[in-house]
C-alpha cells in the first residue's frame, strides 16, 4: 500500500529560506526566460547576501511578500506582491509569478494568486496588478480566469528589448 499524496502548502517564505528563494528563482529562469524582468546569467551573479536579505524582507511586513507553493519540502512554485515607489498608491504589484511545469493545470497558480490577493486586502489594496509578457497565452489565460484585465499599457520587456509587456489589473473590492 503506497502513501497518500502529501498535501501542497501555500505559505509565506520564511526568513531564513534565501538559499532556497535562489534555488527556484533560478530554477524558473531557466524554464522560462522571457517571462521575467532579469536575466539567468544577471541573477546567477548574485551574491548569498541579496537572497538573504530578499527572503528576510519577504518573509513579514506589507512591503513585499513571497509566497511558496510546497509539497513534502519541494517548492513548486512562487509568487510575490511588491510595494515599491513605482506601485501606484492603493495597488500591489504581482511579481515573480511561477509554477513548475511538471504540477502546472493542478490549481497552484491560482492558490499562490490568491495568497498575494490576501495579503494585499489585508494591507488596505484596492488593486493588484501585474506585467505579463505579450504572447504568454498560458500566463494572461490564468491570469484572466482569475479577475485581471489588460489596461491598454505596454512597454519594452526589462530583459529583453525585442519583446513586451502588457499591464493587466484586477480590482480588490472589500470582501462582503
Amino acid at each position: 500500500m503506497s502513501d497518500p499524496p502529501a498535501v501542497v502548502q501555500i505559505r509565506r517564505i520564511l526568513a531564513h529560506e534565501g538559499m532556497r528563494l535562489r534555488e527556484i528563482r533560478l530554477r524558473a529562469l531557466a524554464e522560462a526566460p522571457t517571462a521575467f524582468g532579469s536575466t539567468l546569467a544577471e541573477t546567477e551573479q548574485r551574491p548569498d547576501a541579496v537572497w538573504s536579505k530578499r527572503a528576510s524582507g519577504a518573509a513579514a511586513g506589507n512591503i513585499d511578500a513571497l509566497f511558496v507553493a510546497e509539497d513534502g519540502g519541494r517548492w513548486l512554485g512562487l509568487a510575490g506582491g511588491v510595494v515599491d515607489e513605482e506601485t501606484p498608491p492603493g495597488e500591489v504589484e504581482l511579481a515573480s509569478m511561477w509554477v513548475d511545469p511538471a504540477v502546472r493545470g493542478r490549481g497552484l497558480g491560482q492558490q499562490l494568486i490568491e495568497a498575494v490577493v490576501a495579503w494585499a486586502r489585508a494591507g488596505g489594496a484596492g488593486q493588484l496588478r501585474l506585467w505579463v509578457t505579450v504572447g504568454n497565452a498560458p500566463a494572461i489565460a490564468l491570469y484572466e480566469r482569475h479577475g485581471f484585465a489588460f489596461s491598454g499599457d505596454t512597454a519594452p520587456h526589462p530583459s529583453n528589448p525585442a519583446l513586451r509587456e502588457a499591464l493587466m489589473l484586477r480590482p480588490l473590492p472589500p470582501e462582503a
